[in-house]
């Protein structure tokens, strides 16, 4: 019971923490408030405001906030980069690795290895896909437009594609020491933290459009949460290394981050952001209520 109890308090603490957030910033747009600070702080000098304000041209196909979300990227791509040297060369990060796989094997018996082996089916390819269609369609029937479901695609076959090919080049080995056996697909990153920090958050996106800050904070907190606790699951199940839950999760969020930004956040219309962002706040008012 102690390794539920765990995934409980950490996955509620992600989720409150989400939450909260996203009540007090309620222009969490992830496009709209990245062009607007950016736009603001650099614009200021004559040199780079032809450059700024060619990014935030809406016949720009990427964009200002595209070039923020490939920050994000590079950011996130250097910290998966700092784990993978330290698996290569077993150092730093490995052996919090053993010592927490050590200690969530002793955890697992019982009701909580049954509970566990449930948690994790919801990051799993059959269950992500599911869900990611009966969005879409409850997105489509909103809007009638094929934006949300191409957001959606671009969510969840994005994580896949970009979690196979790191698995594909990092190739580590799982553990061995779980009641699962050594499964023979690679470890790094956990496939399942990945999708569900993409897609869950994504469905809280979507699913928060026109509702109030409050709600969207508590969608973003579910989504956070769960994606939290099939992280926890699959450490607890002895299928994961502690590095490749934290780096599913980092690169999950990050690509929903980098979606996000190309579809406009809430307004979830590609190319919206750019458009948004360099309007006068009046026409700005009125893009928004178009959808």
């Amino acid at each position: 019971m102690l390794a539920l109890l765990l995934v409980l308090v950490l996955s509620a603490s992600a989720g409150a923490v989400a939450a909260v957030g996203v009540r007090q910033w309620p222009q969490a747009d992830p496009a709209r408030s990245a062009s607007d600070a950016v736009e603001h702080q650099l614009t200021r000098w004559d040199r780079v405001r032809f450059f700024i304000r060619s990014r935030l041209d809406p016949a720009t196909a990427t964009g200002l906030a595209l070039t923020v979300a490939l920050f994000a990227v590079v950011v996130a791509g250097t910290v998966m980069g700092v784990v993978v040297y330290m698996v290569r060369t077993n150092s730093g990060v490995v052996r919090i690795d053993q010592s927490v796989a050590r200690w969530a094997i002793e955890q697992l018996h019982g009701f909580a290895f049954h509970a566990l082996q449930i948690l994790t089916m919801l990051g799993s390819t059959p269950a992500i896909i599911v869900l990611a269609v009966a969005c879409a369609i409850y997105g489509w029937r909103q809007r009638h437009s094929m934006s949300i479901p191409v957001f959606l695609t671009l969510v969840v076959g994005g994580q896949a594609l970009m979690s196979t090919l790191i698995k594909i080049a990092v190739d580590r080995v799982r553990p061995d020491i779980g009641p699962l056996g050594l499964l023979g697909t690679p470890s790094f990153p956990s496939g399942h933290s990945t999708a569900a920090a993409a897609t869950f958050a994504a469905l809280a996106l979507v699913i928060g459009r026109k509702r109030s800050p409050m709600v969207r904070g508590v969608l973003a907190g579910v989504a956070v949460s769960m994606a939290v606790a099939v992280a926890c699951s699959r450490v607890l199940l002895a299928v994961h290394w502690f590095s490749d839950v934290v780096s599913g999760l980092a690169l999950g969020w990050t690509w929903f981050a980098v979606c996000a930004v190309a579809f406009g956040g809430r307004l979830l219309w590609y190319g919206a952001p750019v458009e948004a962002a360099s309007s006068p706040r009046a026409p700005r008012r009125s893009a928004a209520s178009r959808n």
